[in-house]
């Protein structure tokens, strides 16, 4: 009884553990197909891993490499992008059955399982790439087995949600190849000065190699190390049958690794030192991020500037700096008129000056000087105050306390402002500026974007006019070429991008102002530039800086001479400094691009349209000017009427302003009044020496003087009336 009752115990002991083994071997196999699914896409963690980042300039060329954010050099390279053999070698060191297992190698286990367990010590880990590349996503710890367990999790993830061609791209991607180079594209270069298409069998088998003990085989340090190991590579392509024995002891023995000079730099770690060309290289990059790129991409980023002009530019500027005594530093700014983007940004000619060189000139704000003319006298132009033939007195001038005179000391009575604008006469410029105002100068400004510096709680006053205010090289060169573009201001782009659509822009004069000014600023030829080129000087008070900007049809050149700590030189005068540069900077770029040099036969012709003046004033001609001569204005506006040979608004007149009347007005606030301009049949307005138009209905004026004009287009008969405007206390 007792026997038959152990049976029948023991009968039931081997059920319940075969049922129990049953279960768990159940479960172990629901947990590990379901496992998978509860683990996050390990790709997401990899590519949060920023690659190297590559900066080429317009025309492909490598400017500036910046590491990874632990300093790691890795150069994403698609799978076409890798030499076939390499991919063969690759697969065959460290993944054979690859395109056969889904992420974990089963066969391969029990096979690491059997060598470990005989040989009493690890021999191998069976990690597939799959499995090595989910290792990559994990945090660097000492191997496991639970370590293990979850890398396979990761891979059969990996497996089920990337295909085979995107994890092993992303694996040759990432894999160590000694020190802080990473990925295959990487390692080529370092060691060999290649790129991944370019490799041999010899040198992608050494490469291959590498992953398995990085720093041991080394061959930059352990070259014999590197070599044992790359025959061993060897020996496992044979054992594949993906070549023979005897190709493997050619390609051992005879095939060459063609090492670089391990004495120099690799091509990336060279060009990730900073130079000149990092100013705009920061530029695209905030460019690029802006339009939606992510640092964890790869591809290269395509600066806007011709690195070899950059440089032809670079030794013009300290060609000349040689010939400047007291003078330490220079600028440049050349941009492509049509697309906005910057050929050449140059902010030092000494990027590695132990005190300032890293101080980008191009961007600090600086006395301008007479650059700020042009856009003064078209102002004028756009409101019908002046045209290119109108006569402006230069003589002794006083505003309160301020009295400015010429550089030369001299002056020159009533001169055309074509030629005080292109002689760079001062008081001219001043009397303009005076009419104009002080508020509409500031207004011109901040349409232009040229206006740096915070206004003072003073104001700029009339010297704004000479560029007392603040600009910088980059946007006065933007403003340039704003007149060289027909008058629409557009932005200024650091990355290259040939099918970019041109943006529409800010409108700020008419073609025909940009006609008549930039007719203005070619009555000089430019020293050093055989082709016709509107150019205009500028130097700061107390000989500060020295400046120079000139445009063609395609291209607009900005220059600065002077010392980052704003100490003087006798020798910073824009016309004797700066101009020669500038012209050499243009002869450079008719070299390289298609110049269309401004000439006789004006683009725009038609914005420009006849117009009958009075010889003495330049002025449109009234009934009593005796002597009268043919000139142009820009199309639509009216030039403003000549007064000074008789008197427009005689009694005998019957033209009339009815509505504002002479007198003082009271504002309730610092908004002003609104009032009534009454209009008429064929009659045009100006307020203040702006151009309202024939019907401008109700305007408003803020506390302060106004003028305002009225001109009949049929018989030039002309009228006007002054008030003022005062808040109400």
């Amino acid at each position: 009884m007792i026997l038959r009752l152990k049976k029948l115990i023991s009968r039931k002991a081997v059920r319940f553990a075969a049922a129990a083994f049953l279960l768990f071997t159940v479960s172990a196999l629901a947990f590990w197909i379901a496992a998978p699914y509860f683990v996050a896409d390990p790709m997401i963690r990899l590519r949060q891993v920023t690659p190297a980042h590559t900066y080429l300039d317009r025309n492909g060329v490598p400017v500036f490499y910046e590491t990874t954010h632990d300093y790691e050099w890795r150069f994403p390279v698609e799978l076409s992008g890798i030499a076939p053999c390499a991919v063969d070698i690759m697969l065959s060191a460290e993944d054979y059955s690859f395109y056969e297992h889904g992420g974990v190698d089963y066969h391969a286990i029990l096979r690491a399982l059997w060598q470990d367990v005989r040989n009493l010590k690890i021999i191998s880990g069976a990690s597939t790439i799959t499995m090595q590349l989910a290792g990559f996503a994990l945090p660097h710890h000492r191997p496991s087995l639970a370590r293990k367990f979850k890398q396979a999790v990761m891979a059969r993830r990996l497996e089920q949600l990337h295909s085979k061609e995107e994890i092993l791209t992303e694996y040759l991607n990432r894999i160590p190849c000694g020190g802080k180079v990473y990925g295959i594209e990487a390692a080529a270069r370092y060691y060999f000065g290649l790129s991944a298409s370019q490799l041999n069998r010899a040198e992608a088998a050494l490469l291959c190699g590498i992953p398995q003990k990085p720093n041991r085989y080394n061959p930059k340090y352990y070259a014999e190390a590197a070599k044992k190991r790359q025959k061993i590579v060897l020996d496992l392509l044979v054992r594949h049958e993906l070549i023979s024995a005897d190709d493997a002891r050619a390609i051992y023995d005879s095939e060459p690794l063609r090492y670089r000079d391990f004495n120099q730099p690799a091509d990336f770690e060279f060009k990730a030192v900073p130079d000149e060309t990092i100013h705009a290289v920061r530029r695209a990059r905030t460019e690029k991020q802006a339009a939606g790129w992510s640092p964890a991409q790869g591809e290269p980023v395509l600066c806007s500037i011709d690195a070899d002009f950059q440089r032809d530019v670079r030794t013009v500027l300290k060609r000349r700096l040689d010939t400047l005594p007291g003078v330490h530093d220079a600028a440049a700014v050349v941009l492509d008129n049509a697309s906005g983007e910057a050929l050449v940004f140059l902010g030092t000619l000494d990027f590695n000056a132990p005190d300032d060189g890293q101080f980008n000139a191009a961007d600090a704000v600086r006395s301008a000087g007479s650059t700020i003319k042009p856009f003064l006298y078209a102002e004028a132009v756009e409101g019908g105050l002046v045209t290119a033939d109108t006569r402006i007195l230069d003589a002794p001038i006083r505003y309160g306390t301020y009295s400015p005179g010429n550089f030369d000391n001299s002056f020159r009575g009533m001169v055309k402002a074509s030629y005080a604008l292109a002689h760079s006469l001062n008081t001219p410029a001043i009397r303009l500026a005076a009419e104009l105002g002080e508020a509409r100068m500031i207004e011109l400004a901040d349409k232009l974007h040229i206006l740096a510096a915070r206004r003072p709680e003073g104001g700029f006053g009339l010297s704004m006019a000479l560029g007392s205010a603040g600009h910088t090289l980059l946007s006065l060169t933007n403003a340039y070429r704003t007149l060289a573009s027909g008058g629409t201001l557009r932005p200024v782009y650091f990355r290259h991008e040939p099918e970019r659509p041109l943006p529409a822009g800010k409108r700020v004069f008419s073609e025909g102002t940009t006609q008549t000014v930039l007719r203005m600023l070619t009555t000089l030829p430019l020293a050093g530039f055989e082709g016709t080129a509107a150019w205009k000087t500028g130097t700061s008070n107390n000989l500060r800086d020295a400046w120079c900007f000139a445009c063609t049809e395609t291209v607009t050149v900005g220059i600065w001479f002077g010392n980052k700590d704003g100490s003087a030189s006798d020798a910073l005068v824009g016309g004797t400094a700066a101009a020669p540069a500038a012209g050499e900077i243009l002869s450079l770029a008719a070299s390289k691009y298609d110049l269309t040099p401004f000439k006789s036969a004006w683009p725009g012709e038609d914005a420009l349209e006849p117009v009958e003046i009075c010889a003495k004033t330049g002025l449109s001609a009234s009934p009593d000017c005796k002597a009268k001569e043919a000139s142009v204005k820009p199309a639509g506006i009216p030039l403003r009427l000549c007064r000074t040979c008789g008197d427009a608004a005689s009694d005998g007149n019957p033209f009339r302003i009815l509505s504002p009347t002479p007198g003082t007005y009271v504002a309730e606030n610092d908004a002003g009044v609104r009032l009534d301009l009454t209009p008429g049949d064929g009659v045009q307005w100006f307020a203040n020496g702006v151009f309202l138009g024939d019907d401008p209905g109700t305007q408003v004026f803020i506390p302060g003087t106004h003028r305002v004009e009225a001109v009949r287009a049929s018989d030039s008969a002309m009228d006007f009336v002054e008030f003022r405007v005062i808040r109400k206390k």
